[in-house]
């Protein structure tokens, strides 16, 4: 079956709950807030939505075309700003701002891997500890890059990135409704945090872009719902991947292999067995099955981390009408340095944007789509 990118654009700010409760009685949170970018599950459950929907199918059947909906491979989301991939920024980057008259000068600071921690650290047996020479404030406001300057930074070359903050929230005022009446119940009001498509800067617009392996038959239903409040949105299938696609570039394809020292940056978030580090870690290069693409025929030590705090993740299981246990994402941003230990690094590159979580269900999802480069 061959493989499609498919584009999603909103017709209206969009919803994606963060795991706060929420309520309209007293005493309760009463602002439901979006998350800054949809989960990689939230996309591919909309996209296997929508190509169920094209075939007919109905969800709470006990139809034999839902297991292999459930096995479509997506990979994303990715956000798009105009024409051009904008990713989420690197973590071993640090970006500070001088500002003097008119002009504001920045200065991206890379965060390095020590050869000997000085002070001692409860790493674990052989991993460094990544440090940072300068004790400025970071500037804030660079939470993506684009895909030019991320293709530079994978490349160990200096980058003075554009000022990227992500979708602008949007917030409304909503009065509670009596379902008894439907009248308006007097004193219930409640806000929500939207995520316009605009930007507020420069009027570029939004939208997602997703790999999908669908044939001509399964083209997905081109009006959906999607997010909280089931907000309309339009899906565009493209042919042409090269186009529509951030392919892994030559220059790349030609310094990671012949590079001993390779770093993986996650383009979304990633679920992985042991929390923060990957289980595949231990196998690479084992050749061992089920592994993400590439990492079961090179083998890699892992020497630094730059990662951020844990994201949950959950919901709602629909087919047994019950909540999904809590877990834990390593968010995108995320950097892990390696050094290669046997193997042809160029094999790395096949899961160049694949996911690289453990679980076989999780790479399906989309989560931990990888970007490679060196250090």
């Amino acid at each position: 079956m061959p493989e499609r990118v498919l584009d999603i654009q909103a017709f209206a700010p969009l919803l994606w709950r963060d795991g706060r409760p929420f309520a309209q009685a007293e005493g309760t949170e009463t602002a439901a807030q979006s998350l800054p970018l949809p989960l990689p599950s939230t996309v591919a459950g909309f996209v296997r939505t929508q190509v169920g929907r094209k075939l007919g199918v109905r969800f709470r059947d006990d139809h034999p075309a839902l297991q292999n909906l459930h096995g479509l491979q997506i990979c994303s989301p990715l956000l798009v700003r105009g024409d051009e991939f904008v990713l989420p920024a690197p973590r071993d980057a640090v970006v500070f701002e001088e500002k003097g008259g008119k002009t504001t000068e920045v200065e991206v600071r890379r965060l390095r891997s020590a050869d000997q921690a000085s002070g001692g650290t409860n790493l674990p047996d052989g991993m460094r500890p990544l440090v940072l020479d300068d004790e400025r404030k970071a500037a804030t406001g660079y939470t993506f890059w684009s895909q030019k300057d991320m293709t530079a930074w994978l490349l160990g070359r200096d980058v003075v990135p554009r000022k990227i903050a992500g979708l602008p929230r949007e917030q409304r005022i909503h009065v509670g409704i009596d379902p008894a009446s439907g009248k308006a119940s007097e004193g219930v009001l409640y806000s929500v945090g939207y995520r316009a498509l605009e930007s507020l800067e420069d009027g570029q617009y939004h939208d997602w872009r997703i790999r999908a392996r669908v044939s001509l038959e399964t083209e997905p239903e081109a009006l959906g719902f999607l997010g909280g409040e089931s907000r309309p949105v339009r899906v565009t299938v493209r042919d042409e991947l090269g186009k529509y696609w951030f392919d892994c570039p030559s220059e790349i394809k030609e310094t990671v292999g012949s590079s001993k020292r390779v770093r993986m940056v996650l383009a979304t978030p990633a679920i992985f067995e042991h929390g923060w580090k990957p289980g595949w870690v231990d196998r690479s290069g084992s050749g061992a099955q089920h592994l993400p693409r590439g990492l079961s025929k090179v083998r890699l030590r892992l020497v630094s981390a730059a990662i951020g705090r844990r994201e949950p993740v959950s919901g709602w299981n629909l087919r047994e009408n019950r909540p999904k246990s809590v877990r834990w994402m390593v968010p995108a941003g995320s950097v892990y340095f390696f050094e290669i230990e046997g193997g042809n690094p160029s094999d790395l590159l096949e899961s160049w944007l694949r996911p690289v979580s453990d679980n076989e269900q999780d790479r399906k999802d989309g989560f931990g789509l990888a970007l490679w480069g060196v250090w």
